[in-house]
């Protein structure tokens, strides 16, 4: 039978926690650089968003996101050169080899998650910063009676002959 109660800490944690103070984090949106590509300032503009709307974000996290956001578009160009020549191409012998873009876009990828982990993007992130995850209510629908489609049927009728 395990032990109960959580893992101790290590000494050398315990020394070196930060005493903060009290000091806050303003939450706010950061200024999108004006030099993005393209694809990266269409990451920027879903996430940000999504981002403030769960306090997740503030003005210094600015630089983590310009990085996730490039990583992104490298990761979606990638992604598309990749398609065009292939997964494997013919060496130098002769021999098939996997394709060096292969590579590339896997550290693109690498890079997406870890930032997309630190900037909370993943649901562990999110549940170790504490967001509490809700279903977004249903909408609300109008009771369908049994004969509606007959009475608008018989509306537009009537519409058209007066």
């Amino acid at each position: 039978m395990g032990e109960r109660g959580p893992l101790p800490k290590p000494y050398a944690r315990r020394r070196n926690r930060r005493h903060t103070s009290g000091k806050y984090v303003t939450i706010a949106r950061p200024a999108m650089p004006k030099d993005l590509p393209e694809e990266a300032k269409a990451e920027w503009r879903r996430m940000v968003p999504e981002l403030e709307e769960i306090g997740l974000l503030a003005k210094v996290d600015r630089g983590v996101l310009i990085r996730y956001c490039t990583a992104w578009a490298d990761w979606v160009e990638l992604q598309g050169l990749l398609a065009q020549s292939g997964k494997v191409l013919k060496g130098a012998r002769g021999h098939l080899v996997r394709n060096p873009l292969w590579f590339m876009k896997n550290d693109a990828e690498q890079t997406v998650t870890d930032l997309g982990r630190q900037l909370g993007l993943t649901p562990a992130a999110r549940l170790r910063a504490g967001v509490v995850h809700e279903r977004a209510p249903e909408p609300v629908r109008e009771v369908d009676f049994p004969y509606q489609e007959f009475w608008e049927e018989r509306k537009r009728r009537i519409i058209e002959a007066s």
